[in-house]
């Protein structure tokens, strides 16, 4: 695992990813994205539903989430934040305005 995944684990009190656990594991579904801040952003415009963006930082790490999007009819609304850990980033189940 590398070095800025266990920062970020770290400030969040390893609610979201235990370093420790099977090479570190994710407590939210996660996914690796190369897409940009400005990317997610252009493309949450054609979503179905969105909440306001929000943006912030946490432990040094950007991120912007949202608290309850649909990206398509008929899937499910959920909360979604995407951490920016340098040349990669995370979507995450979860949103990270509330740490």
């Amino acid at each position: 695992m590398n070095e800025q995944l266990k920062k970020f684990a770290a400030a969040t009190n390893n609610e979201l990813l235990d370093p420790d656990y099977k090479d570190g594991e994710w407590m939210v579904d996660a996914v690796e994205t190369r897409e940009t801040f400005e990317q997610f952003a252009e493309s949450s415009k054609n979503w179905a539903t969105r909440s306001a963006m929000k943006s912030g930082e946490i432990g040094g790490f950007k991120f912007i989430a949202w608290a309850c999007c649909q990206a398509v009819k008929g899937q499910p609304r959920r909360k979604m934040s995407v951490v920016d850990l340098g040349d990669v980033r995370f979507a995450l189940d979860t949103d990270l305005s509330m740490f």
